[in-house]
């Protein structure tokens, strides 16, 4: 593999991990502000695998956080989500669920090799960090509210103190937000399965990373 699209990050992931990114399956729960960042950077990456779920229909406030929609398409956001990633990367398989992940539907990503939690709402997240506790999954969290934001990976042995961490927020749903400080969030989000896909791993699993944005910190804490 010399030379191409990837040339820039070969030397980062070497030919067997583009490989790797280029084999995998992730699961995208969520493709709102989040998940489209998300699911650009991986497409961009190669990544060529994806299961999204996403029971939404685009709104007006989703439009300055959500570079991908537009008021005039009235599709599920999977679907234009699903349609996004094939122009990036025209090889792209995709699974599409216009569904909410649910214990009732969480088969999907029974073929995932890693599971990226976009999902806005708390509940629908616990649902998720719960199911990759089960099924020994490694979930990749990510959350974003206003200038502050999280990035967490929890393996199986330690999604349930991802669970914790998410009770402890329950009642936080409705937060501010603001399309930069969304994306960049997103985009640690990507890195971090990127890291895990490829197989050069991450010194993050079982941490949460706090993002200030205003003072440009950073604070990691265990699970």
């Amino acid at each position: 593999m010399n030379g191409g699209r990837f040339e820039r990050q070969l030397p980062l992931f070497g030919e067997d991990g583009q490989n790797k990114i280029m084999n995998a399956t992730v699961g995208v729960a969520g493709c709102g502000g989040l998940g489209v960042t998300l699911v650009t950077m991986l497409a961009e990456a190669g990544v060529s695998h994806f299961i999204l779920a996403d029971p939404g229909y685009p709104e007006i406030e989703d439009i300055s956080t959500q570079f991908i929609y537009a008021m005039s398409d009235p599709r599920p956001k999977a679907q234009t989500t699903a349609q996004w990633i094939t122009a990036i990367n025209p090889l792209a398989e995709i699974e599409v669920h216009c569904e909410p992940f649910s214990k009732e539907t969480e088969s999907m990503f029974g073929c995932c090799d890693v599971i990226a939690d976009c999902i806005e709402d708390i509940e629908g997240s616990l649902l998720l960090a719960d199911y990759a506790c089960r099924s020994g999954k490694t979930l990749v969290h990510g959350r974003a509210c206003g200038l502050e934001g999280i990035v967490a990976v929890a393996a199986p042995e330690n999604a349930s103190g991802l669970k914790r961490a998410l009770e402890e927020a329950r009642g936080h749903d409705e937060q501010p937000s603001v399309g930069a400080a969304v994306s960049a969030v997103a985009s640690l989000e990507a890195l971090e399965v990127l890291k895990i896909v490829s197989g050069i791993g991450t010194e993050n699993v079982g941490l949460i990373v706090s993002l200030d944005m205003r003072a440009m910190t950073v604070e990691k804490t265990g699970l």
